[in-house]
């Protein structure tokens, strides 16, 4: 287990937040980082409300961080970025998808596996719909896809 102080890692999102604005909002073609804008305003808006939060709050404790747990979800991102040429964008998000949530699911029956298919499945067509055909933004193109 690993404590961290929440205000020590409310202050960390804030400046990762502030930099991502700032990379973004200085592009050189503003319609190629309308979405990037969008998303690093939203993720300071929050993240100051965070802080803001925390200084309201009276309950200021640790936060215990079980690695072994999280461990997974980092393994499992890390083969992400090294088989993306390999499998396919699509082929790793949905294979990425459903170990998530097979490992971090509390009841692993045949029922739980069916419906993370299911949900996985809405998730991809929603990625695809999303990036393909609303934002017209190429995903990373693979030998697969």
């Amino acid at each position: 287990m690993i404590k961290i102080n929440n205000l020590a890692s409310v202050i960390i999102i804030l400046l990762i937040s502030i930099m991502l604005a700032y990379a973004s909002f200085s592009g050189k073609q503003p319609e190629a980082y309308l979405f990037p804008k969008i998303i690093t305003s939203v993720m300071i808006v929050l993240s100051s409300l965070s802080l803001v939060h925390y200084f309201f709050d009276k309950t200021k404790k640790m936060a215990e961080i079980n690695i072994s747990k999280l461990s997974i979800y980092l393994i499992s991102l890390i083969l992400f970025i090294f088989f993306g040429e390999i499998l396919g964008f699509y082929f790793l998000t949905i294979i990425l998808f459903l170990t998530v949530c097979y490992f971090y699911s509390e009841h692993k029956s045949f029922k739980i596996i069916i419906y993370n298919i299911l949900i996985t499945s809405l998730f991809m067509l929603f990625i695809y719909f999303l990036f393909s055909i609303l934002l017209k933004v190429q995903v990373p193109r693979f030998f697969l896809f």
